[in-house]
């Protein structure tokens, strides 16, 4: 055997055996998380090494997770996982682009026997009521980044849109509980959840989705959508009166107001193959923005270039990927501008276009 074949065999070996001996010293998670919340709670600590903020958690008997930020740094925010039985692994760093909600409590105050307990109670609401069993819970703020707290959602085999959300405070007292409704939110009394009270009622059937099937041809929507909008137009009959258009590698999806009833929305999709679906309808939002804008309104000719060129019109980011693109209309009602958005290995950045496709800004996230 050679010198440098020796070297690199010692080098492989020497690589094997740190990598072993890191696992090997890595805090394992408790067989049964559950039941052992206090040794998982110490687990997190000591993969985590340093004083930190919890932001969120999952719990439930195959996977937990925790998404914290550095004390002693704030712009360092990583996460965590445990499977049960195994050595928890080093943290996933996140970009800072990625946190929504910086709502958090410290590490210290985590307290997962009440996320246990909550999710026992949740499980007892669901079984109540016909809802499916869930399989974890989370603590973190809600969607509005106010309340924080253990969260469940439950839904139901039985009908695709009920869906019921129970909350706990972090320490798991004072439930709270609300169902989806046509117009919304509505509360529902907690015992009356646990007597079994609020039962989902199985849902009428409905009509398949109205289709068209593909037509062979695979699509980049990035690279241009003007023959596919046509498609939709010719599926529904009129013009395009758009609140927003949505565009991703493979899939275009184009909120549509009907023709025959403005306070209506249709989601139309299409897919890289080319098959229309039209996926939803759903009532407008009172006191939004309900004025639609039609092709002729935003610059539909320039859009695959705008698309093309967004990356260089962030000089530090030449190299990014454009994942999505979007048309909207801008602020409250204004003219439809175009929204793009590039991922590059250090970050995220937002280019937009006016209605003219000139320029309005671009800058990193």
């Amino acid at each position: 055997m050679s010198t440098r074949t020796e070297l690199r065999h010692g080098i492989a070996l020497a690589t094997l055996c740190s990598l072993h001996a890191a696992a090997s010293d890595a805090p394992v998670a408790p067989v049964h998380p559950l039941e052992a919340t206090a040794a998982l709670k110490a687990a997190f600590a000591e993969r985590i090494g340093h004083p930190a903020d919890v932001l969120a958690f999952d719990l439930g008997e195959h996977y937990a997770r925790a998404l914290v930020q550095n004390v002693a740094a704030p712009d360092e925010y990583d996460e965590f996982a445990a499977v049960p039985g195994q050595p928890l692994e080093p943290g996933r760093p996140k970009k800072v682009g990625d946190i929504d909600c910086r709502r958090k409590i410290p590490f210290a105050a985590l307290d997962l026997d009440a996320g246990a307990r909550a999710l026992a109670q949740a499980r007892t609401i669901a079984a109540a009521n016909g809802y499916k069993t869930p399989e974890s819970i989370s603590l973190g703020a809600d969607i509005f980044c106010r309340d924080f707290g253990w969260r469940a959602i439950l839904t139901s085999d039985a009908d695709d849109d009920a869906m019921l959300q129970v909350t706990w405070t972090p320490d798991g007292t004072l439930p709270k509980a609300q169902e989806m409704h046509e117009d919304g939110w509505r509360k529902v009394d907690v015992t009356r959840l646990l007597a079994g009270g609020a039962k989902v009622t199985p849902a009428a059937p409905k009509p398949p989705p109205k289709t068209v099937a593909g037509d062979g041809r695979t699509r980049d929507f990035l690279l241009g959508i003007e023959a596919d909008l046509a498609r939709v137009q010719a599926e529904v009959g009129a013009p395009l009166g758009f609140r927003h258009i949505s565009i991703g590698h493979t899939q275009l999806s184009l909120d549509v107001y009907q023709p025959a009833n403005r306070k209506r929305v249709s989601t139309w999709l299409v897919g890289d193959d080319g098959a229309i679906k039209l996926w939803r309808e759903d009532d407008t939002i009172p006191f939004d923005c309900n004025k639609p804008f039609a092709s002729a309104d935003f610059p539909l000719a320039q859009l695959a270039d705008l698309i093309a060129e967004a990356p260089a019109q962030i000089p530090s980011m030449p190299q990014a990927e454009v994942k999505d693109a979007a048309v909207r209309r801008s602020g409250f009602c204004g003219k439809p501008h175009v929204y793009i958005k590039l991922e590059d290995d250090r970050g995220y950045g937002n280019v937009e276009y006016d209605e003219r496709g000139r320029l309005v800004s671009a800058e990193i996230q």
